[in-house]
């Protein structure tokens, strides 16, 4: 349904990058929901550090928005949350990953973080938060 740039900051290093730099890169994915819109909204926040982890080069929080037909269907009543199937959340992962992976690319396209490609990563492999 839609994607949006939530917040987005780039930290110029001292002196420039030597070519073919490693990056390291951090993510945090959470979901909210909207549930009288029938909305899912799945944020990603990208964090793009030096090798050591040290230092901080920049960051991109955006968001991708589903409308889910039958978000009704996995409502639960007593926590008034929704409770979808770990594959569709998988799914929801994977797809806002890829966007942000372009998001990232057009947002820091011509400057230092232009080779800080974010890569192929595993949406399950990120764990529930209690």
């Amino acid at each position: 349904m839609g994607m949006e740039i939530l917040d987005s900051c780039l930290n110029a290093p001292s002196s420039p990058l030597p070519p073919n730099s490693n990056f390291q890169f951090e993510l945090a994915i959470e979901h909210r929901f909207n549930i009288e819109k029938k909305l899912v909204i799945v944020i990603c926040n990208v964090s793009i550090k030096d090798q050591s982890k040290d230092i901080l080069y920049g960051q991109l929080r955006g968001s991708c928005i589903f409308f889910i037909e039958k978000s009704e269907d996995f409502f639960v009543h007593e926590n008034k949350s929704l409770n979808f199937p770990e594959p569709f959340i998988v799914t929801l992962n994977s797809i806002t990953i890829s966007s942000i992976r372009g998001l990232m690319f057009s947002f820091f396209r011509g400057t230092f973080l232009h080779q800080a490609v974010l890569p192929i990563i595993d949406p399950k492999s990120f764990q529930k938060a209690i």
